[in-house]
């Protein structure tokens, strides 16, 4: 397969890239900075995902480099935790610039990528968060990102059904990455006892629900998100 993952300097983008290359697929990645990822099959793009022309012009290159993709999987985010009465006008607009416009632009340009594969039917695969069902104080520019992201999965998957391309979204509960890192041990511990599952996500709890929403098993599944943890 060829499959798309952005944000993949760090992370779960990191780790879901870096298994997809063991298992012996292709792999486009992308993030602001450069690689941390060395493999014969790994392709990187450093590109500002907020920046639409910068979107366009990867897809051009990853066309040009390998015709098609089979899987678009939109992972990079940001997050900013702060009361919504002192959250700047432009932190709030750089929140939604990626996490909402730079997911539907590389959903737009990958669209026309997944159309020229040959799998029966082909993916996209958002990242959100527990942080909307939950709406956490605090996040309230963060969680409205997300809930637009998903938002964006329901009615895309009607749209683009009749192209034989899924698109569906993953629900992470706390899970040890860089938007996690600063945030006190009292509040992921207040955060996991919300959960059914009452421990940390881990990166293999997030792989078998990436590997089956992307492949061939969901082949009848499309416009679901999927919360991880047993959240409620």
């Amino acid at each position: 397969m060829n499959i798309l993952i952005t944000g993949t300097r760090t992370g779960v983008g990191k780790y879901l890239a870096e298994h997809f290359l063991e298992s012996g697929h292709q792999v486009i990645g992308c993030s602001r900075r450069p690689s941390s990822i060395e493999h014969p099959k790994y392709h990187h793009h450093q590109i500002d995902l907020s920046e639409i022309s910068q979107v366009k012009r990867m897809f051009r290159e990853v066309r040009h480099e390998h015709g098609y993709l089979d899987a678009l999987i939109n992972n990079a985010g940001t997050s900013t935790m702060n009361h919504f009465m002192t959250t700047p006008d432009e932190t709030a607009r750089r929140i939604f610039d990626l996490n909402f416009f730079g997911v539907l632009n590389s959903c737009r340009e990958a669209v026309k990528l997944l159309r020229k594969s040959r799998e029966p039917s082909t993916a996209i695969l958002n990242i959100s968060t527990v942080a909307v069902p939950w709406a956490l104080e605090g996040h309230l520019v963060y969680t409205a990102s997300k809930r637009a992201v998903e938002q964006l999965v329901w009615v895309m998957s009607k749209e683009l059904a009749g192209f034989d391309i899924r698109v569906n979204a993953l629900g992470l509960p706390p899970v040890r990455t860089v938007l996690t890192r600063t945030v006190s041990q009292s509040k992921i511990d207040a955060l996991v006892e919300r959960q059914a599952i009452r421990r940390m996500c881990t990166m293999p709890d997030i792989l078998g629900p990436v590997e089956f929403l992307i492949g061939r098993q969901s082949a009848f599944v499309t416009g679901e998100t999927v919360m991880l943890g047993g959240v409620r």
